[in-house]
């Protein structure tokens, strides 16, 4: 069971990951095409800069969620040290975990109870809502979060190692 639930959650990280790569180049695309018409043209496009600012949401918390499963977010190491398979430095990380996905289930729950409101929101010459804008890219980051974030627990737990996850050293080393 815990290999199934490894196994979609690296979907998921391979998914994210491709998405990013996709918003980054939308990004790049709207900026240049904005660019050439503005200049070039002398006609400049009026969604350009909706369309990077929807992607630079959406890239944000989707890359926050691809980050977090592979261990290259920021991160304090102050009792681990060199041996991370000891009892208190595994039993510390769970609650760091448990603290994280705490924080994401209510930051989820306050974006749902915002989203009626949210929906009746429109945004520039797109008239997107900003659910699509704000809510929904924060609620699938935090979903990812909280999924990589339960991964971590489960093999914390049962002391499987993370290896190929990881991305970056620490500062220690």
């Amino acid at each position: 069971m815990l290999r199934l639930y490894g196994t979609i959650c690296k979907v998921l990280e391979k998914a994210a990951g491709f998405a990013c790569l996709a918003l980054m180049a939308c990004i790049v695309v709207a900026m240049a095409c904005q660019i050439f018409f503005r200049y070039a043209l002398n006609t400049p496009l009026s969604y350009t800069d909706e369309i990077s600012l929807v992607s630079l949401t959406w890239l944000t918390f989707i890359g926050a969620g691809w980050i977090y499963r592979k261990r290259s977010h920021i991160a304090v190491e102050l009792v681990a040290g060199k041996d991370n398979n000891s009892v208190l430095s595994r039993s510390l990380d769970v609650i760091g975990q448990i603290a994280v996905v705490t924080i994401l289930v209510i930051l989820a729950s306050q974006a749902l109870e915002l989203m009626p409101r949210a929906l009746k929101l429109k945004l520039g010459t797109m008239e997107l809502s900003r659910f699509v804008m704000h809510f929904l890219p924060l609620m699938i980051g935090c979903a990812l979060i909280i999924l990589f974030a339960i991964e971590h627990c489960l093999n914390s737990l049962t002391g499987k190692r993370e290896e190929d996850n990881i991305t970056a050293t620490s500062a220690s080393e």
